[in-house]
C-alpha cells in the first residue's frame, strides 16, 4: 500500500471493515465454502464491495497520478 499512499494520500482502506487484500481474500473464501449464515454472508459481500470500490478507485487514482508526473504537470 505504500505507493497508493505517497501518490494518493487522500485515500485509506483505515476505515473499511476489511482493510487489505489478503483479508478480501480470506473472508471470500469464508463466506462461499464454510458454514456461515446468510446474514453474515451478505454483510461481508457488503464489506468486500466496499473494499473492491475503494481499491479500485486507488488504482484509477495512482494512474492518473503517474500520467500528470510523466507529463510533468
Amino acid at each position: 500500500m505504500g505507493n497508493r499512499k505517497v501518490l494518493v494520500p487522500e485515500l485509506s482502506y483505515d476505515e473499511l471493515e476489511i482493510d487489505d487484500g489478503m483479508a478480501t481474500y480470506a473472508e471470500y473464501v469464508r463466506v462461499t465454502f464454510c458454514d456461515v449464515s446468510e446474514d453474515e454472508r451478505a454483510r461481508v459481500r457488503a464489506a468486500l464491495l466496499k473494499y473492491c470500490h475503494l481499491d479500485t478507485l486507488a488504482l484509477i487514482r495512482i494512474i492518473q497520478a503517474l500520467e500528470r508526473l510523466a507529463r510533468g504537470l
